[in-house]
């Protein structure tokens, strides 16, 4: 017998964004709910409840900023990851191209 899930991916990680127009507060849980093939209402809901209640509170309120953090507000744009990244790279870059003193 098939197992009924696929453990295929429907779209790489990289296609995630959180634009579009069901789009409310930062667009993470639409953009979960695109994922996840879940309602966005029940999305929602987790989050709010999650935030509600005084033993999750700080796990959710980290897991929804975590994915606003990594997540690209729109298809081909970077991430604040990204430009974290990015920056990080261009700031190590430009003092490793400095010559060293007494060289």
């Amino acid at each position: 017998m098939e197992h009924p899930i696929s453990t295929e991916r429907r779209r790489p990680l990289s296609e995630w964004h959180r634009g579009g127009p069901e789009r409310r507060v930062a667009g993470v849980c639409a953009a979960l709910s695109r994922e996840l093939d879940v309602p966005l209402a029940a999305v929602r809901a987790a989050f709010v409840l999650g935030v509600a209640l005084p033993g999750i509170r700080v796990l959710a309120l980290g897991l929804y900023l975590a994915l606003w953090f990594v997540t690209p507000a729109a298809p081909g744009e970077p991430s604040g990851l990204d430009r974290v990244v990015v920056a990080f790279q261009e700031l190590f870059s430009t003092r490793s191209d400095r010559p060293k003193r007494g060289a």
